[in-house]
């Protein structure tokens, strides 16, 4: 008896294990403060969302957590333009969620290459950043990726930025370093006989064989791009308003969907990328480095900067230290805090490694012959040095 329920029960725990879960209960204001943004400093309100409940159709909108599955976000926001409850794998269904009574949405199209949309999911707030530029980390995936469709066909999301100020309009739902919208189109791996690959750096996986198995999927659509980071410049004390939607583009098959990393949504401090001898851009030893924040215009931020204690684990204070910047001069993780109106604290970190100053090491002569024409000239490749200059030393 035991050796017949054995495997079913190993199956049963993979399934389990392999897929994300969905809650389809939080409300509006739950997901952007509780999930998506997620900080007591975070000066959010006006939440609206529209999905197909609205109009007697699917719910497109939830909370996912990862489950345990291999899924690169632990939990978030969830948008799609089909059922959000069939979001979670194995991946063994084409969803073609909602019907046509459940409308699209004419801001996407207005940002986007996409026209005659249908089945639109958005979540909307306002917001007022301490900085001068935010980001959130996003996941998009497509049953649109079929090995066919994603060389003809694609439906459309966008998350449009709206300056209530100056009614500068941006889509931050871009590819890295361009204006152009992600699509399914433009990034794609080959599809042999069809198309060639296209941004392929930004492709994940496909959810089936022969690529992977479709039966540990952890969600149910097609394919997947890598994770991505939605970045705008902003000033800091105006308000914003920001759209996340989704939508099906002519039709309402080969669903769509975004997921949103939890937490990702910056809009308090944040300290420039860490500076490692590893990642190429570590400071020299003796050179004093300024790192900080942009500071608070209206004056009502008040700093205190902290060093990272490796012997008892802890931030120690760093006494003096209350600007929005400071100069180092040694190794460590520094951490920043910034106190808004006496209110809230937001806080962010920063890894510094100061690199050993590179030694040249004086190479030997390089000799060469002035061959005819003899005119003073002879060609030396001096790179036949590079290794003895070096002399060991990394090149980072």
């Amino acid at each position: 008896m035991t050796k017949k329920l054995l495997p079913v029960i190993l199956l049963f725990s993979v399934f389990v294990h392999a897929q994300i879960i969905v809650d389809d209960t939080y409300t509006t204001q739950q997901l952007v403060e509780d999930v998506l943004v997620n900080s007591t400093c975070a000066q959010v309100s006006n939440f609206v969302q529209v999905t197909g409940t609205d109009f007697g159709d699917d719910n497109g909108i939830g909370f996912f957590d990862a489950n345990g599955s291999d899924f690169p976000f632990a939990s978030g926001v969830i948008l799609t333009s089909g059922n959000v409850l069939n979001a979670p794998g194995p991946n063994l269904m084409v969803h073609s969620d909602g019907g046509f009574g459940w409308p699209g949405d004419a801001d996407l199209e207005a940002v986007t290459t996409a026209t005659n949309t249908n089945n639109a999911s958005f979540i909307q707030f306002d917001f007022v950043p301490l900085i001068n530029e935010i980001s959130f980390n996003f996941i998009m995936a497509s049953e649109e990726y079929n090995q066919n469709f994603e060389c003809t066909f694609s439906d459309a999301f966008a998350f449009i930025l709206t300056d209530q100020v100056t009614g500068v309009v941006q889509n931050l739902a871009v590819l890295p370093g361009t204006s152009i919208p992600i699509e399914v189109t433009n990034i794609r791996p080959e599809v042999v006989g069809q198309c060639s690959a296209v941004n392929e750096i930004y492709f994940d996986k496909y959810n089936f064989n022969p690529f992977n198995d479709p039966n540990l999927a952890a969600i149910d659509f097609n394919g997947q791009i890598t994770e991505l980071s939605a970045m705008g410049p902003v000033v800091a004390g105006n308000l914003y308003t920001i759209k996340l939607v989704v939508a099906d583009e002519t039709d309402t098959a080969y669903d769509i969907a975004v997921f949103l990393e939890a937490g990702s949504f910056s809009v308090g401090v944040s300290l420039p990328p860490d500076m490692t001898i590893a990642g190429g851009n570590a400071p020299c030893d003796g050179q004093p480095l300024e790192i900080g924040v942009e500071p608070d215009i209206t004056g009502q931020t008040s700093y205190q900067w902290y060093v990272f204690n490796p012997i008892t684990m802890v931030f120690d204070i760093l006494p003096g230290e209350t600007g929005s910047s400071i100069i180092i001069t040694q190794s460590g993780t520094y951490q920043v805090e910034a106190t808004i109106s006496g209110n809230c604290a937001s806080t962010d970190e920063i890894v510094i490694e100061f690199a050993p100053q590179p030694i040249a090491v004086v190479p030997d002569d390089l000799i060469g012959c002035d061959e005819l024409p003899n005119d003073g000239f002879a060609e030396f490749d001096l790179t036949l040095r590079d290794a003895q200059i070096i002399n060991g030393q990394p090149n980072t």
